[in-house]
This record gives C-alpha cells, sequence and structure tokens, in this order.
C-alpha cells in the first residue's frame, strides 16, 4: 500500500514526487514509455526560473533525478485503470497493480489531431507529432510544420536547427507564439505560408505530398513534401481519471479546487492536463508540489 501513486513523469509529476518524499510519504511514479511530457519536446527552454537556456530534455531529466535523490520510484508503466477500494485506490497498469491511499493525476496533454485525410493513414510514415523525436530523419528533406502557436514555431526552429528545410504553414496572416518564440524563428531559414490550412494528406506507402487550400481565396495547391509535422496544439489525457468519476470542463480538463483537490475525495491532479494550470512548466510543478502537499494532508487526516 503506497501514500500516494503519481500518474504522469512530466514537471508536475516530478514536483509532486519530490515534495511527497519530502513529507515522507511512500511514493511512485507510472508514466507510460511511449508518451514523452511535452516539456521534453522542448528544443530549447528560456524561461525556467535560475536557469538561462536548456533543453527541454535535460531539464526534465534533472527534475527526475532530483525526485530520485529523495528515493522516489519511477516505473515505465501505461496505466490503464483507476478503482475505488475500501480504504484508497487500485491502479492497474499494463504490468502490475498498486494499492495506493491516494492518487495525484499529473497526465499532461497529448497532440491535437488535424483530422485531415491521409492523416492516420500515414502516421509514422512521414506525418509526425513531435519534431525533436523524429525531425532527426529529415536533416536536408522538405518538411511542413503545420500550426502557428509556440508548439509550430519550436519545431520549426528544431528542424531547421537540425539542417531539414522547413516551411511553417499557419491559418492565420500572424503567428500566436510568444515574441521570445518567434524571434527565435527570425533567426532561421524557414518559410512562412500565410491564411493557409492543411486539407489532405497524400502518398502511396508512405506520405509523398499535401494539399493545401488558402482559407481567403479557396485556392487549392498540392505540393511535395519528405515530411509533415501536425503542431496545431494539444489536447488534456484526462481518460483515467474520468473513468472514476473526477469531473472535467468542456474542454476536457479536470478541474481542480484551490488545493489541487478533485470531486472525488483521495483524487488531486496538476499540470496540464487541469483547469487551473498556465500550461508552463514552471506553473506545472508549482501545482505539483501543491498536490503532493494535499495528498499528505488528506493521509494525515483520514
Amino acid at each position: 500500500m503506497y501514500d500516494t501513486v503519481i500518474i504522469g513523469a512530466g514537471p508536475a509529476g516530478c514536483a509532486a514526487a519530490l515534495f511527497s518524499k519530502r513529507y515522507g510519504c511512500s511514493t511512485i511514479v507510472l508514466s507510460d514509455p511511449m508518451e514523452l511530457a511535452q516539456s521534453e519536446e522542448a528544443p530549447l527552454v528560456d524561461d525556467w526560473l535560475g536557469t538561462k537556456d536548456i533543453k527541454g530534455m535535460d531539464l526534465t531529466n534533472l527534475f527526475r533525478e532530483h525526485a530520485k535523490r529523495y528515493e522516489a520510484q519511477f516505473k515505465d508503466e501505461k496505466v490503464v485503470s483507476i478503482t475505488k477500494t475500501g480504504n484508497g485506490f487500485v491502479v492497474k497498469t499494463e504490468k502490475t497493480i498498486y494499492k495506493t491511499k491516494t492518487v495525484i493525476v499529473a497526465t499532461g496533454t497529448k497532440h491535437r489531431k488535424a483530422m485531415v485525410n491521409g492523416e492516420e493513414e500515414f502516421s509514422g510514415k512521414g506525418v509526425f507529432y513531435c519534431a525533436s523525436c523524429d525531425g532527426y530523419l529529415f536533416k536536408g528533406k522538405d518538411v511542413l510544420v503545420i500550426g502557428g502557436g509556440d508548439t509550430a514555431v519550436n519545431a520549426a526552429v528544431l528542424l531547421d536547427n537540425i539542417g531539414a528545410n522547413t516551411t511553417l504553414v499557419h491559418r492565420r496572416d500572424e503567428l500566436r507564439a510568444n515574441m521570445a518564440n518567434q524571434n527565435q524563428l527570425k533567426k532561421t531559414k524557414t518559410k512562412i505560408i500565410w491564411d493557409t490550412i492543411l486539407t489532405e494528406i497524400v502518398g502511396d506507402k508512405i506520405a509523398t505530398g499535401v494539399v493545401l487550400t488558402n482559407v481567403k481565396t479557396k485556392e487549392q495547391k498540392e505540393i511535395k513534401v519528405d515530411g509533415v509535422f501536425i503542431s496545431i496544439g494539444s489536447v488534456p489525457t484526462s481518460e483515467l481519471a474520468k473513468g472514476i468519476g473526477v469531473k472535467t470542463n468542456e474542454n476536457g480538463y479536470i478541474i481542480t479546487g484551490p488545493d489541487q483537490e478533485t470531486n472525488v475525495p483521495g483524487i488531486f491532479a496538476a499540470g496540464d492536463c487541469t483547469n487551473r494550470a498556465a500550461k508552463k512548466i514552471l506553473t506545472a510543478a508549482g501545482y505539483g508540489a501543491a498536490a503532493a502537499t494535499s495528498a499528505y494532508n488528506f493521509i494525515k487526516s483520514h
């Protein structure tokens, strides 16, 4: 019987693990080995307090090593369900069953799909969602990045740094990314196609091109590409929480109170999967620490 099982090993999960162990709680962090935390995908993090520039992967690794120093356990196991028992919860993974007094859900977000023809067919065969994971495949090749927010701009910067011939496709006539990221983009050779959406991905066994549509003129054109990176934002990973009756808002984000508590006693949530986070590494870590404190207080009071 653990005091706390934390689901997710991003900034929120790592901070929760660190503070949970500092409170003397028996703690384990479970995370899907096939899913990267959003923080790990960032080519460069320059807004972590006290650190000028650091790769997202390196920063997240530092978080985990810090928590492990306090002997927090980390297991690469995908959680498939959470169920209530008489004196706590059962967290079931694809390998093991864990009993716990409290659960902290820090599952973050997952990539939003473009929902166009060819996307599913060519997923992993020319269509990708993580530039830091798959961008190395496209050095010297022609790639498109779809989107105009921070995720898309970061992907374009990374792909350009790798040596890909990068073009950004955005449905508006100005980017939504913050100015710091836009300034990084200006330093690259990335081309931008404005007022345009992705309509279709074409190919045979692999993706070989895309159909783009201008939203103002409705003109369509097909262009050849070697790869497409869809970077149009994220949606919360809240299915596990919903499965045990945790309430979410209309967009699927877990609803938490001021102490990161959910409507299910003993279940807490933190980070980008909640309605309270500002979708920043710094705020996710802060809410993770708060969730650990609340879980500790819950255990004491019960």
